[in-house]
């Protein structure tokens, strides 16, 4: 598989409703869907003749459209906040990480000590919510992003006479095709990746001249230009995923030290990393039982990892969709929410074969309906680092 990162550059307002139909007054997802890029993927593979029904349904069920969220010109990469995101109450900006404290806490429980964080006015801290983040390059600090929305006003079309219908106004929610940034209007755009596989050379061309994406294109919304990054080396992949797990384990044990010297049960954590949701995932006990959790099983049986479920951060939402092609709406299943995380540890040291396919399970998720964004996943996420 390749993994190929994108920019989406929104050229009009963009459109992208959670259910259908009666999307007036419903705000749009603040976020390109991976289900929307593959089924525009799909819409210019499936018209051509370069290649057999057989060859296209294996190419449809190995790629991966993950989701493209909010970002800046210059921003190296836009993802969900975890769900161990604080901030004090009241505040826009200033985050905290959960993570360390409240794990090492449950673990060593030091005597009279609760977790209840406050900053230092007093002011106790709070889950920040579904917000999207990027790393500042100078500071190395979390800094969110977003996206504005506004009211398009649409006349409904007569079919019959081919004339606008009388007194028959709509008005939907979209994404701003600019957004305001120091006084200057800026194109709204978005980051994702495309994981690929090897043998399809022409698939980056076929990306690239999508010109629209999402709901409303009957009256003047989708219309985005796309750009397809360089792809990034394999070892590149498992140096840098192994950097992040050293040092999330590496500040483990100094967290568990401190709380030690509190009177906390000794604890000596081994190499301890997180797989954050970085997409809302379809996950599945046994093929069939629906879960919000990845358990040790099921992480053993993607990567063959024998690993020891410490904590999770998880909660669960109902998510569909619409078949543009069928006009009907997809099954309703029960999703865990992007920005769930699950906190694994394992005795020893992961070796470089173990590693590699954690880096495969980056690329290509976790769950059911992988293919259309659902289940992207990040191993020990920069946020936590």
């Amino acid at each position: 598989m390749r993994y190929l990162p994108i920019t989406i550059e929104a050229r009009g307002p963009l459109a992208f409703p959670e259910r259908k139909p009666g999307v007036q007054f419903r705000a749009s997802l603040p976020y390109v869907p991976g289900a929307v890029l593959y089924g525009a993927l799909g819409a210019r593979l499936g018209g051509r003749q370069a290649h057999t029904p057989e060859e296209l349904a294996r190419l449809f069920r190995a790629v991966r459209c993950h989701n493209a969220y909010p970002a800046l010109a210059g921003d190296p990469w836009s993802r969900p906040l975890p769900m161990t995101a604080l901030r004090p109450k009241g505040d826009e900006q200033i985050t905290h990480d959960a993570l360390y404290d409240r794990v090492c806490w449950e673990q060593q429980r030091p005597p009279a000590l609760i977790y209840a964080p406050t900053d230092a006015e007093g002011r106790p801290w709070e889950a920040v919510g579904r917000a999207f983040y990027t790393r500042d390059q100078k500071t190395h600090t979390p800094v969110f992003r977003s996206v504005q929305q506004r009211v398009l006003t649409r006349v409904a079309i007569n079919r019959r006479r081919g004339t606008t219908a009388d007194g028959q106004l709509f008005s939907p929610l979209v994404i701003s095709e600019v957004m305001e940034l120091d006084g200057e209007l800026v194109p709204t755009r978005f980051l994702g990746s495309v994981a690929v596989p090897e043998d399809v050379p022409d698939l980056v061309g076929q990306l690239a001249a999508i010109s629209l994406l999402g709901g409303r294109q009957t009256t003047g919304s989708g219309e985005v230009s796309i750009q397809v990054g360089a792809e990034l080396p394999a070892e590149d992949h498992v140096a840098d995923l192994r950097r992040r797990i050293d040092a999330m384990s590496a500040r483990f044990r100094d967290t568990a030290t401190l709380y030690e010297a509190m009177g906390g049960t000794p604890w000596t954590p081994g190499t301890i990393f997180t797989v954050n949701l970085l997409s809302d995932a379809l996950l599945t006990e046994q093929g069939w039982l629906p879960t919000n959790q990845l358990s040790p099983a099921m992480l053993k049986e993607r990567t063959g990892i024998d690993a020891r479920l410490v904590r999770a951060w998880a909660t669960t939402s109902a998510v569909g969709g619409w078949n543009v092609s069928w006009q009907r709406p997809k099954p309703t299943a029960v999703a865990t929410q992007m920005g769930s995380l699950f906190v694994y540890e394992v005795p020893g040291r992961l070796d470089d074969a173990q590693c590699q396919r954690l880096v495969a399970l980056e690329h290509d998720g976790i769950g059911d309906r992988r293919a259309e964004g659902y289940g992207q996943v990040r191993i020990c996420d920069e946020f936590h680092l």
